[in-house]
């Protein structure tokens, strides 16, 4: 059990450098938003399954279905926060 977190642990670590070394060593802003994204989610499916201990088993659907529900109430918050500061923007000519 040991051995699962600190695998987790060692991966979490890999993917926080990465988009530190990505950063300092290129140049070009597509690549560097590309790697951070793609690191970003990977590290998050990697805290799910070796730190939280999540599972797909039909067992545990609830987990699951919690995790939708959250996953979509973000969403919600995220894209109409967005959403009211742009037209806030725009109509405000700022």
């Amino acid at each position: 059990m040991k051995n699962r977190y600190l695998f987790g642990f060692l991966q979490s670590i890999t993917l926080t450098i990465i988009p530190f070394t990505a950063l300092i060593l290129l140049t070009s802003k597509t690549v560097i938003l590309l790697i951070l994204i793609t690191c970003g989610v990977l590290q998050v499916i990697i805290h799910f399954f070796y730190f939280l201990d999540f599972n797909l088993y039909l067992k545990y659907k609830w987990y699951l279905i919690s995790l939708l529900f959250t996953l979509i109430i973000i969403t919600i918050l995220v894209t109409g926060s967005i959403w009211i500061m742009y037209h806030m923007c725009k109509n405000l000519l700022i």
